[in-house]
């Protein structure tokens, strides 16, 4: 009946919510922190995405600026060719024609990338025309030159003048009105040539493979996690990752192959874009304009139709390609995907471990309550609670003995694994440290009678293997060690008579690491695939049991425990929160103040190297003037040239303007100077010491800080800060921490003047921070912060100074910042902080402290 009655006890309703009061809150702090520690790692590979996308389009676009720059570099060559200008003074010579062949033959041997190279007279007729073939230039015989006077470069070239060069668009190259198969892109460059008289002449023409431009293009695009495109100004694909979407301008059939039909939405966004980077349902785009050509250079736009006329010649803004980077939806989320998933794994298994300790917890408890009450039961039924109560002890022993004994468990699985392998040896290993030596221990074996016992330690380094070896194969399955290729391993298991070893490590929950090794030793042992996946299951089970069997001593030994710490378990988690939130906002000012003080330091350096310098400078420079005031007295009657320059440089100006830029710049330094001091007062990462300080420094290094959030915005005006400072005595403090309170506490004032702009009860008034300093009971100071905005209800104001209560959307707070607040000025520093605060009365928080720790 006892039992009975202590069972439907533990069964009650009042026994589950105590679980759930326990269970819940533990749980919920569990997921929070996996939470933002996915936030975290997701918001960190997104970046690193971003950023190597942005890379990865801004490389090709280097890659081609140099072709083109080395194209025209080229073609001036060219032109400034010694047999050309020979040629020009003397057409008639047949030795300078052949002997400008030549170059141009060499030329196209050693460039590798031109189809012909060409020189046209201004009729049109080519005189010099050297073929690719292939990689196999060949000089065109005279009579098959021909007349290249229709094509529309030609006559665009003509036009130029002397020093400009024309650039065509990428397209296909065309032999006698039809597109060459295989395709051939091409780009002709061209430039009209003078003689020295300055009369045109003709043109130089090179074919440019524009095979190797797209080569040189994919080369720069390998680092991409996606695809990369090469687009002209019309969307169509100039390189794509499908070669049926290229030169869609160009052959009709493709005439619908354009990058704004396939990828409607991106097209929109990046039109009118120079550069930028979004996301749509499509992926990642991540995109840049390249303009090949410079300001010298023309361009002609071609019809985008086969063989239609040219369109007009444009500029060379005009001449312009995208360059696109599409990293697909499956890449982009893969990542954050699979650490979800590892996440909620580790979540569910801290919810089973916490669920089941929080149960034992529950228990023991509800089973110490049932004790006291059935004690106060008649003696004369002791005799029969006693009975009961060892008659379940040995049940309970019972069953852990037959489930949860580890040495049990392992003697039984080695034995089983044997029998049912009928090998010679089974084995269980052990994985330990002990200090510097790692080593293997045998605990249990089952073997044939015949054969010696092998328990005991072995070094890991005599074992030829250590953990990282066995967690990495995964397994070894070894049917000759002779054909084993670890010669240590080799040696070690012929020591023991193997011939054949299957072995598998098993991996618990609790990071014990072991090992059940199977053994033959009479002969060569095949292990067949049937043997390894039953091994596998036995193994997986076998650390399923391991786990159990280590949760049972554990849940022994919090058992042991449970009753002297149940009633510290509610401040324990009260210390636990407040730890964790102390030091979130610790790590979080930490790493503001480091970076503060990181750029400050870097800043102060160069700053401090041009403020030093500005001053010689200034010296120099009135040297300099003055030395040319004598020249202009000494020397009144200046040649034209130097009086040309003179007036090109507007020399008196000059005078004039040079000491007020220098003035102006050491203006400059000496802000930036001003601003370095601030930052460096603000961080303090060096005082980690209480020490005097100047409290209205500490603010001003702040509102440095947050500067940019003062600043008028698109949906509101600037922020007001009036300061009101008494006069304040140096104040004894932890200054980083102090700078931490003012940073929180105006952060939640600008907050709170930007959430009353955007509400629909918005008024005209001006937004206004307000900061009062004053000594009052001396020797305590007291520093007023007060801002009109929203302010707080009696509700809100009774929990700001809780850990982690926040009224912000999630991912906009953390509930931190007053409560830290609140330990730095009242628990570090002796002091007060108050807050006074209405609806729709704005809100002001006061810090009291003294100015002496001792006083």
């Amino acid at each position: 009946m006892a039992n009975l009655k202590t069972i439907q006890s533990i069964d009650s309703p009042g026994l589950i919510k105590q679980f759930f009061t326990l269970f819940l809150p533990i749980s919920a702090l569990a997921g929070g922190i996996l939470g933002i520690v996915y936030q975290a790692e997701v918001k960190s590979d997104r970046k690193a995405i971003e950023i190597r996308e942005q890379r990865t389009v801004e490389l090709p676009a280097k890659s081609i600026a140099i072709d083109f720059n080395s194209v025209v570099s080229d073609l001036k060559f060219l032109t400034a060719q010694n047999e050309l200008k020979m040629l020009l003074e003397e057409p008639e010579t047949q030795g300078i024609r052949q002997g400008m062949a030549q170059e141009y033959l060499a030329f196209s041997q050693y460039k590798n990338i031109y189809d012909q190279i060409r020189f046209l007279d201004t009729a049109g007729q080519e005189i010099v025309r050297v073929n690719f073939n292939n990689g196999k230039p060949s000089i065109v015989p005279e009579p098959e030159l021909q007349s290249q006077v229709k094509p529309y470069w030609f006559n665009d070239t003509l036009k130029l003048n002397q020093g400009e060069i024309f650039v065509s668009p990428l397209d296909l190259n065309v032999e006698r009105g039809k597109i060459e198969h295989p395709l051939k892109p091409m780009i002709r460059f061209s430039t009209p040539v003078f003689d020295s008289k300055g009369t045109k002449r003709g043109i130089v023409v090179l074919n440019y493979l524009g095979a190797n431009l797209l080569d040189n293009f994919q080369r720069a695009c390998a680092a991409t996690l996606g695809q990369c495109m090469l687009l002209n100004a019309d969307g169509f694909w100039l390189k794509s990752a499908e070669l049926k979407d290229e030169w869609g301008f160009i052959l009709p059939e493709r005439k619908n192959k354009t990058f704004a039909k396939k990828f409607p939405e991106a097209w929109q966004k990046m039109s009118g874009n120079n550069q930028g980077q979004f996301e749509t349902k499509d992926g990642m785009f991540t995109y840049i304009n390249v303009y090949p050509i410079s300001e010298e250079q023309k361009f002609s736009h071609w019809s985008i139709k086969a063989f239609g006329n040219r369109q007009g010649q444009v500029d060379a803004k005009t001449y312009k390609w995208k360059i696109v980077s599409r990293v697909t939806p499956e890449i982009l989320y893969a990542k954050s995907r699979q650490l979800l998933v590892n996440l909620l794994l580790i979540y569910a298994g801290l919810v089973v471990i916490i669920g089941m300790v929080s149960a034992w917890i529950v228990r023991v408890r509800k089973s110490n309550q049932i004790a006291q009450e059935e004690l106060k039961e008649s003696e004369a039924r002791l005799g029969e609670l006693q009975e009961g109560k060892n008659l379940l002890t040995r049940r309970l022993s019972s069953q852990i003995r037959n489930s949860l004994d580890l040495d049990e468990i392992l003697k039984t699985a080695v034995q089983e694994i044997r029998d049912l392998l009928l090998i010679d040896r089974c084995q269980f290993f052990w994985y330990k440290t002990d200090g510097e030596q790692v080593y293997w221990e045998v605990i249990r074996e089952a073997k044939n009678p015949e054969l010696p016992s092998l328990i005991g330690v072995y070094p890991a380094k005599e074992m030829g293997w250590r953990l990282e070896d066995v967690l990495a194969i995964g397994m070894l399955r070894v049917d000759d060690i002779g054909t084993l290729s670890n010669p240590m391993g080799q040696k070690c298991l012929g020591l023991l008579g193997y011939t054949s070893v299957l072995a598998l490590p098993v991996q618990t929950h609790s990071g014990v690491v072991g090992m059940v090794s199977c053994g033959n030793i009479r002969e060569i042992r095949h292990w067949h695939d049937r043997e390894v996946e039953s091994l596998q299951a036995i193994v997986e089970q076998l650390a399923i049991a391991i786990d159990q069997a280590e949760l049972y001593r554990q849940s022994r030994a919090s058992a042991a425990l449970a009753t002297a710490q149940a009633e510290k378990l509610q401040q324990a988690l009260h210390e636990l929160q407040q730890t964790q939130a102390q030091l979130i906002q610790t790590e979080k000012m930490s790493g503001l103040g480091q970076l503060v003080a990181g750029v400050a330091h870097e800043i102060n350096n160069p700053v401090n190297f041009i403020y030093g310098n500005l001053t010689h400078a200034n010296t120099y420079a009135q040297d300099l003037l003055s030395l040319i005031q004598l020249y202009q007295q000494n020397y009144p009657n200046p040649s034209d040239e130097i009086q040309a320059y003179i007036e090109a440089i507007e020399l008196e100006y000059l005078r004039e303007d040079f000491p007020k830029i220098l003035s102006s710049m050491k203006l400059g330094s000496e802000r930036i100077r001003q601003i370095v001091l601030s930052l460096r007062n603000f961080s303090r990462l060096d005082e980690a010491q209480m020490k005097p300080v100047d409290i209205h420094e500490g603010i001003d290094s702040t509102l440095l800080i947050l500067q940019n959030r003062l600043k008028e915005k698109s949906d509101r005006p600037a922020i007001e800060v009036i300061k009101e400072y008494g006069n304040l005595p140096l104040v004894e403090c932890y200054a980083g921490q102090i700078n931490q309170v003012f940073m929180n506490i105006l952060s939640n004032g600008i907050d709170a003047l930007e959430q009353r702009h955007r509400s629909s009860t918005f008024d005209d008034r001006s937004p206004t921070i307000r900061i009062r300093t004053q000594v009052f009971n001396d020797p305590w100071i007291a520093v007023g912060i007060a801002d009109n905005g929203v302010g707080m209800t009696e509700a809100v104001k009774s929990k700001i100074f809780d850990p982690f209560f926040t009224t912000k959307p999630v991912g906009k707070g953390t509930g931190l910042g007053l409560s830290i607040s609140y330990q730095i000025v009242v628990d570090k520093h002796g002091g007060v902080l108050r807050c006074v605060s209405a609806p729709k009365q704005g809100t002001e928080f006061i810090i009291e402290i003294p100015v002496r720790q001792n006083c």
